[in-house]
This record gives C-alpha cells, structure tokens and sequence, in this order.
C-alpha cells in the first residue's frame, strides 16, 4: 500500500490539477460512468467536531474509495493541535478490492474545495465579471480566491468576515501568492461583486437577496452538514440553483432549508456536460451550491497516487 503524506500530496497536486481531474469526475457523474454512495456526516458528541465518510466508484481510473475525517474547530484555540479540517483519503483497485493507497487529504480537500468553484464560475459567471467578493476567512479561503482567478481575470478582490483581523490575515496570505485584495463590509462586498463566494460554517444566512444584483453568480461552499447555511431562502429560490448533487444539497446543503428549491435544481456536471442550461441571459442570478462530492475526493486522490484515467 502506497501513504502519501501532507507534504507528498502538495507537490503532487495543484490547483490547475485539481480543476482538471474533478472536471473530468463531474462529466463522468454526468454520463452515469461513476457513481457516490450515500454520504454520512454527523456531529461528534459533546460539540467535539463533525465526522463525515464519503465513498465513490470512478471507473475512468479504475478505482473506489473513501474519504474519512471532518471538522474540529476546537483545534485552533491550541497551538499543540493539528488544523481544524482533518482528513485521509482511501483508494482501492475496483477489480479486485485490494488496496492501492492512503492519501493525506486536509491539503486535497481545500484543492478539491476551490476546484469545483473555480470549475462553477467558468460555467456559470458572466464573460464579463471583475470584481470578486469572498466573505469567509479561513484556512480555504485564500484558494477559493486563487482558483476563482482561474476562471476569471478579475480585478477586484474584496474579502469580508466576521472580524478585522481574519479579514487582515486573508489579505496577507493572499499578498504572499501575489494576489492584491481590499478589505469590505459584507453588504458593500455583495452589492459591489459580480462574483460572490461564501465559504463559511453559518448557520443562518449571510445576507439578504435584495443585496444580489442582476447578473451576480454567487458560490455557496459552506454548508456541507444538516443545519449549516448561508444563502437567504429568497434566494435560492429566485436564482438559477446549480448543485454538486441534488441528494447532498437536500440533506446537508442549502436547499435543505428550501426543500422547495429541489424541484429547479439541476448538476454541475449536466451544465458541463451540455444537457441542462446554466446561465440563460446576463442579468440572470446564478447559484453553485457544493457540499462536496467523494469522487472529488478520489479523483485527487487519484492524481496523488500517480493513477491515471483509461
């Protein structure tokens, strides 16, 4: 069995990788070639974190897997302890169930994470979109922004949260890879963007929908638990509401919330693949919501370990 750690599964894949394998993931779910299995995503006891697994099969690389891990947001009060998102990746030969590797996937998950963005802004945002909003500052934060430069050439960066100083750490680390940025009240953010990405663990909505413009695409990356929620219920419902996957969405993303949004909602991956519209006109308000899907997980996985598809 191969381990790839941390550090072996940075330099093995980057963002430009990640966008590239979960493209072609999405257009495999799309043509009925792979498949998930349901999704478990529970709250540990005593408020300790949330632990989720999420399992696939990729037949394009000859594979099924898990991902196993979750989110401890204790951690980050004590030096000691590892990140708050802490997670492994587990990859087996379809044929045969033998074992291929372990992969270290906190870095995975964050490349995977901004890929499927980067990958809903190509297909959903106006041609002309340049002005980028993120409201949400922590540790994915700074690659939602480099990876959504990806797909547009923006030219303004605006970051809004919770408090100054996460928004003045954002703007450092987004400094450090060369990206300039501005920091924003979230109403001045979301009226002034084109493009809004939240990535946040809210359990209430961000912001009103009158805030939106006509023409916005918004990027909803948070919610990916039952009770998570970012995106006004007005919202989601008025926008065209583009998902990972409709199942996710239902229980652990945005339109559980709006249980009457599913009846609209169409895939990422039917979008890419040309079998539903995304975008109708330019004014339209477009809506990607990601809960995260395990073949994101395994197609990284996948680059990691050095397997490629048939």
């Amino acid at each position: 069995m191969i381990v790839v750690d941390e550090t072996e599964a940075r330099s093995r894949v980057s963002l430009s990788d990640a966008v590239e394998a979960v493209e072609a993931a999405l257009r495999d779910l799309a043509a009925g070639t792979a498949r998930l299995f349901p999704a478990v995503r529970e709250r540990v006891a005593e408020g300790r974190g949330t632990f989720g697994v999420k399992s696939a099969e990729l037949p394009s690389a000859g594979i099924v897997g898990l991902k196993a891990g979750g989110y401890w947001p204790g951690n980050a009060r004590h030096a000691d302890k590892p990140d708050n998102h802490q997670s492994t990746t587990l990859v087996f030969e379809r044929e045969t169930g033998r074992v291929i590797g372990a992969v270290a996937a906190n870095w995975l998950t964050e490349a995977r994470t901004a890929a499927v963005g980067a990958i809903a802004i190509r297909a959903l945002a106006r041609e002309d979109a340049t002005t980028l909003a993120i409201i949400g500052t922590g540790k994915q934060a700074a690659s939602q922004v480099e990876a959504a430069l990806l797909a547009r050439p923006f030219t303004r960066v605006l970051l809004a949260g919770r408090s100054p100083e996460g928004v003045e750490a954002l703007r450092d680390r987004l400094a450090a890879r060369g990206i300039e940025a501005a920091p924003a009240t979230v109403e001045a953010a979301v009226r002034a963007a084109d493009v809004v990405i939240t990535i946040t663990p809210a359990a209430e909505p961000l912001f009103p929908a009158e805030w939106v413009r006509p023409g916005t695409h918004i990027n909803a990356m948070g919610s990916d638990t039952r009770g998570k929620r970012e995106m006004d219920g007005e919202l989601v419902t008025a926008a065209r509401l583009v998902v990972d996957d409709i199942e996710q969405s239902a229980t652990l993303g945005e339109i559980e919330a709006v249980p009457q949004a599913r009846a609209g909602a169409v895939t990422l991956g039917d979008v890419l693949a040309g079998t539903v519209p995304g975008r109708t006109d330019a004014a339209e308000r477009t809506l990607f919501d990601s809960t995260g899907l395990a073949l994101q997980d395994l197609c990284v996985a996948a680059r990691a370990l050095g397997i490629a598809a048939r």
